[in-house]
Formats: C-alpha cells, structure tokens, sequence
C-alpha cells in the first residue's frame, strides 16, 4: 500500500473512506433518479390510458408485484407489471392505467399514482442528502489538514 495512506491519521482514512462512498452512492441516486425521471416524462408525453384487470399478485413480505392485462390500441391483449398499483388489489380488480404504446419495458403504472415521477423525487432528495454529507466529509478533511 502507498506510503502517504499509510502516514494519514486513521479519522482521515475513515473521512476519505466516507467521502467516496457518499459520493458513489449519490452518483447511482442520480443515474436513478434520471432513469426514472426519464420513464416519468415518456408516460407523461406519450402515455395512454386505459382500463386494466389484475391478473396476478405475487405479495411477498412488504413488496408486491402486480400483473395487470390491457388492450392497447393495437388490439392484441398484453400482460406487463404495475409498478405503481396499490399492493391491496386481488386479482380480477379494475384499476386505471398509463402506459407508453411505445416503449412497454419499464411497465405500466397507476394513472392516478405517478409512480415514476415519485421514485425520481425520492432518489433526487436521496442524492442532495448524500452530496451533503460528502460536502460535509470534504470540509472536516479541508479542516483537519495538517498545516
């Protein structure tokens, strides 16, 4: 190992230890944020809605993953995941979803829920509390400094 890390005072390698961890996790928060940023204004811009019937709900502990089955407009019955549906629906329910004719990969969501757009909120919010606690290891590291 080099010799500077090893003459560094251990509360500076715990420092510097955080200062890239807080700032790797805030980079994945953005890419996710911007992932789901992304798939939020799709849905937005282009998205149908449409009534849809729950076809299978596989509930798992706290998560739930809902399937619904639609008619888009191309006639053909399709089966995606509801990312955003309420984990209390039973199977055979009705619920009213949006979707990307366009694009069906990231799922389908709950028109009146907007899940896409919370979960980028959520992970923007998520990043600024990480970079703040960065900012705050990079300042004690400036302060700590020797002279």
């Amino acid at each position: 190992m080099d010799e500077s890390w090893e003459q560094l005072h251990p509360r500076q390698r715990k420092l510097i230890g955080a200062l890239i961890i807080l700032t790797a996790s805030s980079a994945f928060m953005c890419c996710a944020a911007f992932y789901n940023g992304t798939t939020a204004i799709g849905l937005a811009n282009r998205g149908l809605t449409t009534d849809a019937t729950v076809v299978d709900v596989d509930r798992h502990g706290r998560a739930s993953k809902v399937t619904v089955e639609f008619t888009p407009r191309s006639g053909e019955p399709l089966s995606a995941e509801c990312t955003s549906c309420s984990p209390e629906l039973d199977e055979g329910d009705r619920v009213r979803i949006r979707y990307n004719p366009e694009d069906l990969a990231p799922g389908v969501e709950d028109a009146e829920n907007h899940g896409a757009q919370r979960v980028a909120v959520f992970n923007l919010v998520a990043a600024t509390v990480l970079l703040s606690g960065a900012g705050f290891a990079g300042w004690r590291l400036h302060r700590d400094r020797p002279v």
